[in-house]
């Protein structure tokens, strides 16, 4: 690849929204419906939209190796207590799923001028209607921008800060190692996305741009090896978590 990359934009320079319902494979249709139908139960008429994100709604997920992401836009606050542990009951009921992500946002927040960045973009560019009003036409194409990625990675240290308390207590997870170590690859790729012209929206993606940008790095390097499925260890992810800090945070 040729730097800047332009991956993920279109020929004017607009990132490329890469889900769509008609992506979604069949495998995972039926987990879908019944989650959606979870939603309506817990939420009712407070529930605005539901979209899907991430490799189902790309349609590049695995069965048994993929979560299914979703955002879901409520009409005012709700408690997701009761909504944690039913939708526990139903994975166990469908394997085809790892887990549930739910990011939940209040509609007057994501329709907010100051949230345009954030909000707007992700219901724009990263997520596609699953049910209810679609509210992507609401916001314009966006190309990267500074904003956009600041965004992105506001909770970044605050991340960071709690991986590095649970993994003090011994009590993180394989599962929740490879997560926080996407985490950072992603927060690595928002530095350099703008001036690359690109949204990547895969780890794979973001790991080869950043080679480009970083060819002799070896946190670059730890990052990728990290990725694969060598036994993550507390010792080796600690210090892992304290050069990346020193780095890019």
């Amino acid at each position: 690849m040729q730097l800047p990359t332009r991956l993920g934009t279109d020929e004017a320079g607009y990132i490329i929204n890469q889900t769509s319902r008609m992506h979604i494979q069949v495998t995972f249709r039926p987990v879908i419906e019944e989650v959606i139908g979870l939603l309506k139960k817990q939420f009712g008429e407070v529930l605005h939209s539901v979209y899907v994100y991430g490799s189902i709604g790309r349609g590049t997920a695995v069965a048994g190796k993929s979560d299914l992401d979703l955002t879901v836009i409520v009409r005012k606050d709700v408690q997701i207590d009761t909504l944690k542990e039913e939708t526990q009951g139903l994975l166990e009921q469908h394997p085809e799923i790892i887990k549930v992500d739910y990011d939940i946002g209040m509609l007057a927040t994501v329709l907010s001028p100051e949230n345009l960045y954030e909000w707007g973009f992700w219901i724009r560019h990263v997520c596609s209607c699953i049910d209810g009003f679609d509210l992507s036409d609401q916001f314009p194409d966006m190309k990267p921008d500074v904003r956009i990625s600041r965004a992105l990675n506001r909770d970044l240290s605050v991340q960071l800060r709690m991986a590095h308390e649970k993994l003090e207590t011994g009590e993180m997870t394989q599962t929740e190692k490879r997560s926080l170590v996407k985490r950072m690859i992603r927060g690595t790729y928002l530095h350099v996305n703008v001036k690359d012209q690109s949204f990547a929206f895969t780890i794979e993606d973001s790991l080869s741009i950043l080679r480009l940008y970083f060819p002799d790095d070896i946190l670059i390097d730890d990052l990728a090896k990290s990725t694969d499925k060598m036994k993550l260890s507390d010792e080796w992810l600690h210090e892992l978590l304290r050069r990346y800090a020193l780095t890019f945070v």
